[in-house]
């Protein structure tokens, strides 16, 4: 089973199809009446090159023999096969001109005064732009923005403070090699420090995640407010565990 597709142009209609090659004129007719109304009795069928040539091209040939198959006839892909319509009653342009017709017009009062449309069916049960503005919405207030001492930046020296008190003393000093949001502990913004001396509890990865490198145990990351940027000279401090630290 072979199939080639064909240009099919008739008085009123134009289309590309797709048929078998074995199939007889006589059942190629059968097929054509729902795709140009013409009935098979009044079918006159005839071959050319393409559809470009039908208005003014000559045909191949005519496929009048209705026992003969496509294949028999040597139909190619993309040449068109032109039906024209001898039905003594057939009046050109009876399906296709709509100048005669009647047009079933509606001004736009009209339209939404009816009540079989689907304009009062949104109406009636408030959809779309019809829809109810929902009021008194409880949304949670969000929260507030974190704001810090624009010193901490990278590069910057630093005391890591102890409790909440940033100006307690006795912290820990050293540099600061991250700032910002990172997924440590419950998130936010935190500041990586590179301690001076090893009194921190890693080398600047957390969970996967590197935010800067460091010698082990040098590494220490807080939030802002427990670092506190100034002139700090390298000195040795003792370390102590916060809650806030990671």
């Amino acid at each position: 089973m072979t199939f080639i597709s064909v240009f099919v142009t008739s008085p009123d209609t134009h289309s590309e199809r797709k048929f078998d090659s074995s199939l007889t004129i006589n059942q190629l007719k059968d097929k054509l009446v729902p795709i140009t109304g013409i009935s098979p009795n009044y079918q006159v069928l005839s071959l050319y090159s393409s559809s470009d040539v039908v208005s003014s091209g000559k045909a191949i040939i005519n496929l009048s023999e209705d026992s003969k198959t496509l294949g028999d006839y040597g139909v190619q892909e993309w040449q068109c096969i032109k039906v024209d319509n001898i039905d003594p009653n057939y009046r050109p342009g009876e399906f296709t001109d709509e100048s005669n017709l009647e047009r079933f017009e509606l001004t736009n009062e009209e339209y939404e005064s009816r009540q079989d449309t689907v304009l009062s069916h949104l109406k009636a049960n408030k959809l779309g732009r019809f829809a109810d503005v929902p009021t008194n919405l409880n949304c949670p207030t969000p929260p507030p923005s974190i704001t810090y001492n624009p010193d901490i930046r990278p590069g910057a020296r630093c005391e890591v403070s102890h409790g909440n008190n940033e100006n307690s003393g006795s912290g820990r000093r050293g540099t600061i090699r991250f700032i910002g949001e990172a997924q440590i502990g419950k998130g936010g913004i935190w500041v990586g420090v590179e301690l001076d001396e090893p009194q921190g509890k890693g080398d600047g990865e957390v969970e996967g995640t590197r935010y800067f490198q460091c010698l082990p145990r040098h590494a220490t990351f807080v939030r802002p407010d427990k670092v506190v940027v100034g002139d700090f000279p390298e000195e040795d401090l003792m370390a102590s565990d916060d809650e806030d630290e990671i």
